[in-house]
């Protein structure tokens, strides 16, 4: 004689293959006998579905999750002889559930946020220890949490300053509008405007990615490079005032003066210009703290046969 199954197991076959006719014939049969099965039917058929869906988050079979189902619904099997009420069971599981899918839902979703700075430098640390310096007007977005393989976050504009926290797991990733910056734990300086993406590392050593269809560039301490956006071009550049803006200081090691006004252009966020076509041989051999433009242009002056003039928001320079 064939053991008869539990009532449990009936329902729990029947939710695997609901199209199985002797299982739909149970089926109907069970809830047919007492407003009971009917109820207990009904609350696992919504445990059963709502465990679906958390496991098609974990991307789980979900015809295989009958085992671990099960012990879910240990306590709620309705008994023919005893008559009182399973709801409070059933409720209890359906809170006891509802909760915990809650939590699982929540630990997977991700919240991101968009600092942005005005006029004063500002920062950020990362939920992983990564602490990111803004200079002015910079934006960068970032989660609340790094849950997958990589630390993706995105430079939106401006400069910033990264001391990523190691991770050898967990690349750090930054995303500057077509390019991308991949570190396992350093420190670097990224600046990004509309034309260009400069990207110079101090520490350490960082995999620059300009585009999709790009070859990657390891970069170490002491490597700068420059990706123009419009002509699509990487060259390598000095970077060692990339991080004037953040340290208030100018360093000028046997430099042209055409390189100078490069960099006094970048560092005071204004238009220095070379006129008559400038070709000095002398370089530049200085270190400034703090100082003004116009201290700046004072020590040109004297270092050099030049004559500046100042208009609006451009310098002028040219020969005596």
């Amino acid at each position: 004689m064939q053991e008869k199954l539990p009532i449990q197991d009936i329902i729990l076959s029947y939710l695997n293959q609901p199209e199985d006719p002797a299982l739909i014939k149970q089926i109907d049969q069970l809830r047919a006998a007492s407003e009971e099965n009917e109820a207990y039917f009904q609350s696992t058929k919504m445990l059963w579905e709502a465990a679906a869906e958390t496991k098609k988050l974990e991307e789980v079979n979900v015809g295989n999750s009958a085992i671990n189902f099960k012990t879910q619904l240990n306590e709620l099997s309705p008994v023919a002889v005893r008559k009182r009420s399973i709801w409070p069971k059933i409720a209890v599981a359906v809170v006891i559930f509802a909760a915990g899918f809650w939590m699982y839902k929540e630990k997977l979703e991700v919240h991101y946020f968009v600092k942005q700075t005005g006029s004063q430098i500002d920062s950020v640390l990362l939920s992983d220890g990564t602490k990111v310096i803004l200079a002015e007007n910079s934006t960068v977005q970032y989660p609340d949490k790094f849950t997958g393989d990589n630390r993706p976050i995105t430079l939106l504009k401006g400069r910033g300053f990264f001391l990523v926290s190691k991770d050898a797991a967990h690349p750090f990733e930054i995303s500057i509008g077509p390019s991308t910056v991949k570190v396992l734990g350093t420190s670097f300086n990224i600046d990004y405007s509309d034309r260009k993406i400069d990207v110079s590392v101090k520490t350490g050593r960082v995999m620059f990615t300009p585009n999709k269809k790009s070859a990657p560039s390891i970069l170490v301490a002491g490597d700068a490079v420059s990706y123009n956006l419009i002509k699509n071009q990487l060259t390598q550049e000095n970077g060692i005032n990339s991080n004037g803006w953040l340290t208030k200081e100018l360093h000028f090691v046997d430099m042209p003066l055409d390189a100078v006004c490069k960099e006094l252009s970048s560092y005071y966020n204004v238009k220095v210009i070379l006129l008559d076509h400038m070709k000095i041989a002398k370089k530049l051999n200085a270190k400034f703290s703090n100082s003004s433009i116009d201290e700046v242009l004072k020590v040109l002056k004297e270092t050099y046969p030049i004559q500046v003039q100042q208009k609006d928001n451009n310098i002028y320079i040219k020969n005596l």
